[in-house]
């Protein structure tokens, strides 16, 4: 008898919160936030450590070390540097003595839940939850002497990199027996944010029954505390009688004002019953879109856990935007859309549509108030424009699968995307790459205008060459859809510009085929004074090439893979330099924790090579992409990863800006999503095992399908389908045309 488990999500079932795994990717540099929130929630509620052997704590968590502080805001997934952990509380017991950091260490691993977190320490067990701009806090000690600390001054650092450090400015707290209100001025950062102001407001269900303040060494008898030097520590310590054990507490956040703060504290004052209403949020949102069977536990758990990780940031920001008059739909932190906008924002379009369209609405709203669209983003400030202005890429996917924007129109999104392409954005002083602002918009402009590519006067030349033509792919594509014929032949044309830094004749130790892009001097002639087409040498800021090696970029134009193909000469040359990209045919180049080669594993469509799609794309999932704390190769990016991981396992791959999907093949026998427009995607997977990998034919929407992709609006506008039909053998069963390249421009 074989015992099959099948699972099936529905919106009156919570089941799947037991297969989210809140610790995926906290270790191993993975750097993703385990507290509590809802869908791209504004409260992050988390723990912040210290003295972690394992390094900075990014999102503020970490496996070993100390707590110093439950702060109200965390990103989550991100590389640079931490960003928030501000707004804290800390309960302990004894003695307060400012002269020494006040921490607490845990007596066993934390456990984490959708809606729930706990920790256990040797005095006080610590459970808190999370609404949307607000936290909760509930603390049962277990000896007399309950204090609560209150340090305004508590932020996350960054002591392995210091230039990308946060500071904290001012601020100022008072308290009474009940409560607290005050705000915090935090500056620096990744993203060098100049100085910003949250506001908080604290409230106890047991009052207080005396309050210290404390200023650097000082403390006395007394509810104010402030301070206006630099990273002095400063705050309140609640003291409590002796006997209360049980203490809870809610605090609001906001950028607006103490009173919104205390405004934002939800209305819910039972602890349970907000538990509840969070886990209802995450069901409604997001988990009761899905229905999965599957036979195997630990992949339902990859699963959904990935797709819990797609939810976490941007944050939903509405309403609280300090600098503005007006308050349009508004969402911050993008940390980044480089890394985001080939898979998970083409993935909310799908199966979120509605946020799809408020994150459009909000980079025009950014646009229209601050002047440019972000790349990164944090505390209300754009910064760090790693290549091009790829938020262009996620207004032209949205566009072109009819994402409804509400509030906004598109034509502003198509004046923010023409102004990147055209105004060079005010210089903005960045210590890594001084050559131009990173602030926003592209910063190497006067070269890309001037000579059709970026020259060695400006740093990352390759890579912002590469990334500006498909920044530019992606208005011709709205200039298209909005009638401008004329800016579309413009952009279009403006997009073969990588071609400009192909050198036919470059060569790679050891490799037999010519061919790479390489860094171009302003006269014509290629630059090759430390040029290796197998090495990005420090791969960063100040490097021809950000996060991945020349031949990596070679591969980044899945808008024109014709005149990739063209360029690389025949079938067979493609695929070998495909095999040579990863281990799995006996060499590494390829890094893929990095999003530069997210789209490589896929690219054998292009020349009906499917089966070897199928290959590698399980390889690197096998391999690199597992579950627990260490489950992720690198940074999440934002949920980058995690994305990637989703289409992976669907079957299918977006081409960003496009409405082409490649097809690979599900690793999941049956699964539907409940699309929002009231019909379904459906994929099937039969006979489908651990040897049954490759396709023998498929069906899209009841039809035989002989091409190895689909475009959205035969899945997704109307609903759709496709029934996979697995084999052992590998198979070339495409006989249809290969994927479309919509910025080919022929001669």
């Amino acid at each position: 008898m074989i015992l099959v488990f099948i699972f099936i999500l529905s919106v009156y079932s919570a089941d799947v919160f037991d297969y989210v795994d809140l610790f995926y990717g906290t270790e191993n540099g993975g750097h993703m936030f385990p507290g509590i929130t809802r869908p791209f929630g504004m409260a992050k509620v988390g723990i912040d450590v210290i003295n972690s052997k394992y390094g900075d704590a990014y999102s503020g968590y970490a496996l070993d070390g100390d707590i110093n502080g439950i702060s109200m805001m965390h990103e989550s997934g991100t590389g640079g540097a931490p960003e928030y952990g501000v707004v804290s509380q800390l309960p302990f017991t004894g003695e307060f003595n400012n002269n020494e950091e006040i921490t607490i260490g845990r007596t066993q691993q934390d456990v984490a839940k959708i809606g729930l977190y706990q920790i256990s320490t040797t005095n006080v067990d610590i459970e808190f939850t999370a609404s949307e701009r607000s936290g909760f806090f509930k603390y049962n000690f277990k000896e007399d002497g309950a204090k609560i600390l209150v340090n305004i001054s508590h932020h996350l650092s960054a002591p392995s990199r210091p230039w990308w450090t946060q500071y904290f400015v001012n601020g100022s707290i008072d308290g009474e027996l009940s409560g607290y209100t005050g705000y915090t001025t935090i500056k620096g950062g990744w993203g060098l944010q100049q100085p910003w102001t949250i506001y908080f407001c604290g409230k106890f269900n047991t009052n207080a029954s005396n309050i210290i303040s404390f200023q650097g060494s000082s403390q006395e008898n007394d509810s104010h505390a402030s301070s206006t030097t630099q990273d002095d520590s400063v705050g309140l310590v609640f003291e409590f009688d002796n006997d209360v054990f049980e203490i809870q507490s809610q605090v609001g956040i906001s950028f607006i004002s103490k009173e919104q703060a205390c405004s934002n504290i939800d209305s819910q004052d039972d602890f349970y019953s907000l538990i509840e209403e969070t886990k209802q949020a995450w069901n409604e949102e997001v988990f009761s879109k899905f229905e999965v069977e599957t036979q195997n536990e630990t992949l339902k758990s990859q699963f959904f856990t990935n797709l819990y990780g797609c939810h976490l940031i941007p944050s939903n920001r509405t309403g609280e935007n300090p600098n503005w008059s007006v308050q349009p739909t508004y969402y911050d932190d993008f940390f980044t859309i480089w890394d985001t906008f080939r898979t998970l924002n083409p993935l909310i379009n799908i199966i979120n549509p509605v946020r799809g369209g408020e994150i459009i609405e909000s980079l025009i709203n950014i646009y229209k108030y601050d002047g440019w669209t972000p790349d990164g983003r944090s505390a209300n400030q754009n910064g760090r424009v790693q290549g091009g202005t790829n938020s262009d890429i996620v207004m032209a996917d949205a566009y072109i699968k009819n994402i409804s924007i509400f509030g906004a129109e598109w034509q502003d999104a198509y004046s923010a995307m023409v102004k990147n392409a055209e105004i060079q954005p005010p210089y903005w002083y960045d210590p890594k790459a001084p050559d131009a602002s990173t602030k926003q918009g592209r910063g190497a402009l006067p070269d890309w205008l001037r000579y059709g590519y970026i020259t060695r006067n400006y740093t990352r030349s390759v890579s912002r060459t590469i990334e500006y033509s498909y920044d530019d792919f992606a208005l011709s594509v709205v200039a298209k859809g909005l009638g401008n014929e004329e800016d579309y032949e413009k952009y279009l044309d403006r997009s073969t510009n990588w071609q400009n830094i192909w050198n036919h004749d470059a060569t790679a130790s050891g490799k037999s085929y010519t061919g790479f892009v390489q860094p171009k001097n302003s006269d014509g002639s290629f630059n090759y004074t430390m040029y290796d087409p197998l090495s990005c040498f420090g791969c960063y800021w100040g490097d021809d090439e950000y996060e991945g090696k020349p031949i990596e970029y070679g591969w980044s134009v899945p808008f024109d893979i014709i005149t990739l193909k063209e360029f690389i000469g025949d079938d067979e040359t493609f695929i070998q330099r495909l095999d040579d990209m990863y281990e799995l045919h006996g060499t590494k180049i390829a890094d893929v924790g990095n999003e530069p080669s997210f789209n490589t594993p896929f690219l054998y469509n292009y020349v009906n090579q499917q089966f070897r799609t199928v290959e590698l794309v399980r390889f690197i999932v096998d391999k690199f992409f597992q579950v627990g704390s260490g489950g992720l190769p690198g940074n999440s990016d934002g949920g980058a990863m995690q994305s990637w991981v989703i289409f992976a396992l669907m079957g299918i791959y977006p081409i960003a800006g496009t409405t082409t999907y490649l097809i690979s093949s599900p690793f999941i026998e049956h699964l539907k999503i409940k699309l929002d427009n009231g019909k379904d995607f459906e994929i099937k997977a039969h006979n489908l095992s651990s040897e049954n990998i490759y396709i023998e034919n498929i069906q899209v929407n009841n039809q035989y399908w002989n091409q190895n992709w689909v475009d959205h609006e035969t899945l997704f506008t109307n609903g759709g389908s496709i029934d996979f039909f697995m084999t052992s053998e590998q198979k070339i069963w495409e006989s249809g045309n290969e994927p479309p390249s919509p910025g080919h421009k022929t001669s």
